[in-house]
């Protein structure tokens, strides 16, 4: 399919097949297509409404072009799609370091900042953590400690392709839905946070498409329904829970798992520097009892995707427990200490 037929199809209005979307990014992705077109085709999907199949064909392109790293089925990705602008501190990330200080195995695919002040590996490396470790380190990393960041540049570089292109067009593409969806371990366990509830349904079907086992799709509100791409412990979250190919909904609010209901205010967030030390301080038992269940709650979640919990009601016992007993300080302190060594061992992964 030329690419003047995709801008004939995507101008009708018409949207993409799966094999067609795929065959189109491998040509993005391949240099066969014009910047200009490239532009164009990135427009028209985003004005037409971008499908479950345009995404899962994207998707299964730049996956096999990802830099391969194997870790195992048990690994859990907790992340969002930001896009929120609430402003809040690295939640995903705390509740991931909780979460596996809990028992649970996390592949994190992360980047830095694009729309907060401190993306997951501005953090993790204002904590001390080198996040272009070799794919080698991160799999030794893994399997000493549980724990594997996967930065995404170092992982995707066909990307760079793009990146001009996106960034003069000023607007959000497919590419922004595209990243929670594009971890390199191709892990089957996901906590998602989108920032927009009609993506849910896209997620759901995409993670479906892709062989995911079990997956929570979560959207958030605050106390006056501003979104967030985060469990909430402000307002409401909505849910879609993918388990087994089969996709069931729920709506929740902090006080059905005995949590407080917190104002949005309460969860700032900052510059990496202050949301480390935040997070340090959460990991030591210093933070406030907001920003306390805010990662707890997250943290929960990741629990029971795992398969180690049974309900989130028992994930938010298993990560109280690993806070109060200081083993989420302690298992970081380990993986930074780990990292550093596997990163004079065998150096960095960057091209």
């Amino acid at each position: 399919m030329a690419h003047t037929e995709i801008l004939d199809t995507l101008q009708q209005g018409s949207k993409l097949s799966k094999p067609e979307m795929k065959r189109c990014m491998d040509a993005i992705m391949d240099g066969a297509i014009p910047d200009t077109a490239i532009a164009t085709i990135l427009t028209l999907l985003q004005k037409n409404g971008i499908s479950a199949d345009e995404i899962a064909g994207a998707r299964e392109s730049l996956i096999e072009r990802a830099t391969p790293i194997t870790l195992d089925e048990r690994a859990v990705d907790t992340c969002g799609t930001g896009g929120d602008s609430a402003g809040t501190f690295n939640i995903s990330t705390a509740a991931a370091l909780i979460a596996n200080a809990a028992g649970v195995s996390i592949a994190k695919h992360g980047n830095r900042s694009v729309t907060s002040q401190c993306g997951s590996a501005d953090v993790l490396e204002a904590l001390g953590l080198p996040i272009e470790l070799h794919p080698e380190a991160t799999t030794a990393l893994y399997r000493q400690t549980g724990f594997a960041f996967l930065y995404a540049p170092l992982y995707h570089p066909a990307m760079k392709k793009v990146a001009p292109i996106r960034k003069s067009l000023g607007i959000r593409t497919i590419f922004n839905i595209l990243g929670p969806l594009l971890n390199p371990a191709r892990v089957k366990r996901q906590l998602v946070g989108v920032f927009e509830p009609s993506l849910m349904e896209l997620y759901a079907e995409a993670l479906r498409q892709s062989g995911c086992s079990h997956a929570l799709i979560v959207h958030g509100e605050t106390e006056s329904g501003l979104p967030l791409d985060e469990a909430s412990v402000s307002g409401r979250t909505h849910i879609i829970e993918l388990q087994n190919n089969v996709t069931c909904r729920h709506t929740t609010k902090p006080t059905d798992f005995h949590l407080q209901q917190w104002p949005i205010a309460d969860l700032a967030g900052g510059t990496r520097e202050e949301n480390a030390l935040l997070i340090t301080r959460l990991l030591e038992g210093k933070a406030t009892q907001a920003q306390r269940e805010a990662a707890l709650f997250a943290a929960a979640i990741a629990c029971y995707v795992s398969g180690n919990a049974n309900c989130i009601d028992e994930g938010i016992c298993m990560a109280k427990e690993a806070l109060a007993e200081r083993r989420a300080l302690r298992n970081l302190e380990a993986i930074i200490e780990i990292s550093r060594d596997l990163e004079r061992k065998y150096g960095t992964g960057k091209n």
